[in-house]
């Protein structure tokens, strides 16, 4: 159960760094667009944090309620992925530069 756990994990990175490689052409095709873009997002994201202006999709929660049967190896690896996508957001200052470099590639490899 704790390798499909680690699996799960390690999919979601794969994939957001395979990702990133290969939109990374268009992101530097459209950069002057997106930086616009990103700062409005950004400033949106503030007005939310200072309470200013309130968004009720960014304070929605979700939780699995476990019925206490024992893991098998697909709960594991969901667990895995789940847990993937609810850590990125925690590791964004080391995954930010990480998936910048994976962009900057010509190849996914």
């Amino acid at each position: 159960a704790s390798l499909a756990f680690v699996l799960g994990f390690s999919t979601v990175f794969v994939a957001l760094g395979a990702g990133a490689s290969t939109i990374g052409h268009l992101l530097r095709v459209c950069q002057g667009q997106l930086a616009m873009v990103a700062g409005a997002l950004i400033i949106v994201m503030g007005l939310n944090f200072l309470g200013i202006l309130r968004i009720p999709l960014l304070s929605r929660e979700a939780r699995f309620q476990v019925q206490g049967k024992p893991a098998n190896m697909v709960a594991a690896y969901i667990m895995g992925l789940a847990f993937a996508f609810g850590w990125t957001p925690c590791i964004g200052p080391v995954l930010g530069p990480i998936l910048t470099l994976a962009g900057g590639r010509e190849t996914v490899g």
